[in-house]
């Protein structure tokens, strides 16, 4: 199962798969918690949602739900947000959201990012006790440095095993090696250091699922 227990989850299966108890349709439970559910139980066979135990549901019968501005105005104080500037503000009141230098509103987080875009987007959400609850997962590559990569091994793409980013000390560049099998490296040319591969960690060998290629 891919759920866990507390997971904010949707209905998307067959109503007509599922009894009726105590005279009460699934359909009407549904509609009554306007389809947003609460993974109450999970086992290798089947989960329950929050409020009833007499339907047990099975894969591809429940969705996740996307965290949502509502959501954030819901969470309780204490909830911490991370923006892509590295910003961190912490809910001290009911709607505002401050740090030691800044403060926003909760109106001024509408659809998960600052409204006056010097923060930019909220990238992870932690509930106390911190747990994460949502976190935008940035691509490693552009889509530039995919296309390269991706003419580079077109060739030989099967024997590809891991693509790293090195730094020369010598010369103070940085450039990328290709292991392929065989325990044969391709290195290619180098180029300034934090100008290209920005998000790919020094020394780091990647599998090319890891980056998209």
């Amino acid at each position: 199962m891919k759920f866990k227990i507390g997971d904010k989850v949707k209905f998307i299966g067959d109503y007509s798969k599922h009894s009726i108890h105590f005279g009460k349709k699934l359909e009407d439970f549904i509609k009554e918690n306007k389809n947003v559910l609460y993974v109450s139980a999970v086992t290798t066979a089947y989960m329950q949602v929050k409020g009833s135990t007499c339907w047990c549901f099975h894969d591809g019968e429940l969705e996740l739900v996307d965290y949502t501005y509502e959501d954030l105005k819901k969470s309780p104080i204490g909830t911490k947000i991370t923006f892509e500037n590295g910003a961190v503000l912490v809910k001290d009141e009911e709607d505002s959201f401050e740090n030691i230098s800044r403060s926003r509103n909760i109106t001024h987080l509408c659809n998960l990012k600052d409204k006056y875009n010097s923060l930019g987007e909220i990238i992870k959400i932690e509930e106390p006790e911190y747990k994460t609850v949502y976190e935008s997962k940035s691509e490693i590559l552009d889509e530039a440095e995919k296309r390269y990569l991706r003419g580079v091994i077109r060739p030989f793409r099967s024997k590809v095993l891991q693509i790293a980013k090195k730094y020369d000390n010598f010369t103070g560049l940085e450039y990328i090696r290709i292991i392929i099998k065989d325990d044969v490296s391709l290195e290619f040319p180098s180029f300034s250091k934090n100008i290209m591969y920005k998000n790919m960690e020094e020394d780091k060998e990647y599998t090319l699922e890891e980056l998209g290629l």
